[in-house]
């Protein structure tokens, strides 16, 4: 199985203990990887880091930036060597916490639980404007692809050409590079914005391979300000978009139909609502289906804009 890798920031925000990293990276009970080495001889990229670099000389400097994953060191007392970018196997900051701890603390430090962030659902339900003619989920992929918009994904994963593959590289809380957003639009491609899960065949580094993301959410102020400066697209809530040649599935519910019938209720003072959540919940008992009916999250674009036409009168 394909490691799952981390930052060093994440790796002592997890442990807490820079010392108690040191020591097991010294003793090569953590698989490293660096972006670059770069020594006095030689330039190397993408290689692990060996347990000799670790070893401090207390006549030596020693310098760390966890921050950024750079790190400075005297090896065999004559040689200074650089790191940059170092990343830590996922597994084996694990098993430095106790198990039953592990869920809460992968939480902490992940976009899922950061109120900076917004999900993949939620920010396309924001950009909902049934007065608009654009397609929400094109909109965002756009602003992501011209780097105004920031994203990241619990999961990433890159999968060989080969069908049924397993994933030659895993990475958790992963930076989307505005690249991944201009392969979306390809034939090759699946997003589900419920779901935050997309799937596109890219070309990086690595060659051609598959990259699929899980768990997407999108940086909440980048998303507010992107707001500001666009008009806001449109796409129904809850609809899975695909290439934007191929038809999405159809929406899950008749929303002209039921703003319709909001509208109708109120001009016969059917309907008197005194703040937006009234409109809210006439939308769901209208939408409402035996057992399943739409969240308050899902109408509440559509329950904004009626309220504040209504107020206006």
């Amino acid at each position: 199985m394909a490691e799952q890798w981390i930052t060093a920031k994440l790796a002592l925000e997890i442990v807490k203990d820079e010392r108690s990293l040191l020591d097991r990276l010294r003793t090569d009970l953590l698989t490293t990887r660096a972006r670059m080495i770069k020594s006095k001889f030689e330039t190397l990229e993408s290689k692990p880091v060996g347990p000799g670099f670790w070893e401090i000389d207390p006549y030596s400097n020693f310098k760390a930036d966890w921050d950024r994953g750079d790190f400075t060191n005297c090896v065999d007392g004559e040689l200074d060597v650089d790191v940059y970018g170092l990343d830590i196997e996922l597994s084996g900051i694990l098993d430095m916490v106790p198990f039953e701890q592990r869920g809460m603390v992968l939480r902490s430090i992940s976009v899922a639980g950061n109120p900076d962030w917004i999900s993949a659902r939620d920010a396309y339900a924001r950009c909902f404007d049934p007065r608009s003619p654009n397609n929400a989920g094109r909109w965002l992929i756009d602003q992501a692809s011209l780097g105004f918009l920031v994203a990241r994904a619990v999961q990433a994963e890159r999968l060989p050409r080969v069908s049924g593959a397993k994933p030659t590289w895993i990475e958790r809380e992963w930076d989307v590079p505005a690249w991944f957003w201009d392969h979306c639009r390809g034939r090759d491609t699946t997003s589900s914005w419920p779901e935050g899960r997309f799937s596109v065949q890219a070309v990086d580094a690595f060659g051609r391979s598959g990259m699929v993301l899980r768990g997407v959410h999108f940086h909440r102020p980048t998303l507010e300000a992107a707001l500001t400066s666009e008009e806001k697209p449109v796409a129904e809530p809850g609809e899975i978009v695909e290439h934007e040649n191929n038809r999405g599935r159809r929406p899950s519910y008749d929303w002209h139909t039921a703003c319709s019938s909001i509208w109708g209720m109120l001009l016969r003072s059917e309907l008197i609502p005194e703040v937006q959540a009234d409109v809210e919940k006439a939308l769901i008992a209208f939408l409402a289906k035996g057992d399943k009916e739409p969240s308050v999250s899902t109408v509440r674009p559509y329950a904004k804009i009626i309220f504040q036409e209504y107020s206006k009168a």
